[in-house]
């Protein structure tokens, strides 16, 4: 977990997410989105393990993946947007 994450967390508002800094889980899932954008447009597991514990990433991955904001390919790879097959 990185510094920026440890301070994210919670300013003392009591407020999930934390009003002044917002949740940390909506900072992994930018970071993730910008690595897909970064990477073309797909990725695999090994550019994300830099931005979050393992446990972390992957609830966050699971949560993206309900919402319809990340998809996952029958190989594993990450993509953002559904082929129109």
């Amino acid at each position: 977990m990185t510094w920026e994450n440890i301070i994210k967390r919670n300013c003392g508002c009591g407020k999930n997410p934390c009003e002044t800094y917002g949740s940390v889980k909506k900072n992994i899932e930018e970071e993730i989105l910008d690595e897909v954008k970064d990477e073309g447009g797909a990725l695999g597991m090994k550019n994300l393990k830099e931005i979050a514990d393992k446990k972390e990433l992957n609830q966050t991955i699971s949560d993206m993946k309900d919402k319809g904001k990340l998809f996952e390919h029958k190989d594993g790879d990450f993509y953002t947007h559904k082929p129109k097959r």
